[in-house]
Order: C-alpha cells, then sequence, then structure tokens
C-alpha cells in the first residue's frame, strides 16, 4: 500500500519537475540613446563623438540562473558640426541609419519573481543602412561607402540588466572588433546603450 502511494506521488509529481526544468522565453521590446566613439589609431587626430537614440526588440531564453539573449536594434546616430569659425551660420547635421543584431549569453546572479540581475557578454553585427546630411532644410542622403565606412562591423558585447516586474533596464558597452573606416588606419569605434522596455 505504502509502495503504491509512493508510486503514485511520483508519477503525479514527474510531469511538474519536467516542467519547472523548461527553459522559460521572454519577450523584450526597449527604447534609449546612445553615444559611439571613433577612436583612430593616428597620431594628432582627435576621437569623433555621435549620439543618437535606438529601438529595438527581441527574445530572451533562461534556464535555471544561465540565459541566452537575440535582439534585433534600429539605430539613428550622428553629430552635428558648428561651421561657424567658417564664416558659415547654419550647422551641418550628419546622421547615420544601422541595424545591429547582437546575441548574447549570460549569467544571472539575483533572481526573484519580481527582480532579476542579469550580466552577459557576446558578439553584436552592425550593418551601416543609409545616411543623410541636413543643412539648411536640405536633405541629402548618402551611402556608408560614400564616407569610406564600412557597411558590416563587428563588435564584443557586455552589459547588465536589470528586470523589475515587467520592467527592464539594460546598459552596455561594445567594444569594435573591425576596422570602423576603410582603409589602412586602424578605426575603432567604441558604443554605449542605455535603453528602458518591457518584457512580456
Amino acid at each position: 500500500m505504502i509502495m503504491k502511494k509512493i508510486f503514485l506521488i511520483i508519477v503525479l509529481a514527474t510531469p511538474i519537475i519536467a516542467f519547472a526544468q523548461h527553459p522559460k522565453m521572454n519577450l523584450r521590446l526597449f527604447g534609449g540613446v546612445n553615444a559611439t566613439t571613433f577612436i583612430y589609431r593616428i597620431e594628432g587626430v582627435d576621437a569623433d563623438k555621435v549620439e543618437g537614440w535606438q529601438v529595438g526588440g527581441g527574445f530572451r531564453v533562461m534556464k535555471k540562473r544561465a540565459f541566452v539573449e537575440m535582439d534585433i536594434v534600429y539605430l539613428d546616430y550622428g553629430l552635428t558640426i558648428d561651421l561657424s569659425e567658417f564664416e558659415i551660420p547654419e550647422p551641418l547635421t550628419i546622421r547615420m541609419r544601422a541595424m545591429e543584431f547582437p546575441i548574447n549569453i549570460g549569467w544571472i546572479p539575483v533572481k526573484t519573481p519580481v527582480f532579476k540581475w542579469f550580466l552577459y557578454g557576446g558578439l553584436n553585427s552592425r550593418f551601416s543602412i543609409r545616411g543623410r546630411f541636413i543643412y539648411q532644410d536640405q536633405k541629402e542622403k548618402f551611402k556608408p561607402s560614400e564616407l569610406d565606412l564600412h557597411t558590416y562591423n563587428l563588435g564584443a558585447r557586455f552589459g547588465t540588466q536589470v528586470d523589475i516586474a515587467m520592467f527592464n533596464f539594460d546598459f552596455n558597452y561594445t567594444i569594435g572588433i573591425t576596422n570602423g573606416f576603410k582603409g589602412k588606419a586602424r578605426t575603432n569605434a567604441h558604443s554605449l546603450q542605455l535603453s528602458m522596455g518591457f518584457v512580456f
């Protein structure tokens, strides 16, 4: 009789245990701001700094305290050049649009039903789509190659995230692996992103 009860408990508990071991998936939608620095390996040439915004989405798969995350991100970034020293009153604005496809893996040091803290690293693929000049309300589009920009750039990404209930906060830093500009001179693009979003 006791053996039958034990067997019945095992049979009933097995699906619950098996379900608990299945990975859990979350969807994530987010938006935020970014800053990119182009560092030239040329003596006497200062770094260029550009700023912008991003929106994106993706999914995260968690199993115990490990997770994998894949996103699709649309970026718009650039800079405004003051031309007053050349006696030109209107500034020149240069904007670039790009798509990013980061793949991250990481660890969850804190995991509660309401609060989760994530640490991660991975690779980020960035594809420059097109850019535009804005001067005196005139807009001109250009291809990345016209400014000697590579269409594809690979970066190593490190970051941290926090989930508070359904809200998500993400801060990451990407170190450029490939050359940012065409040519022999080495140029690395380092990027910071701060995003806020929702998890479902």
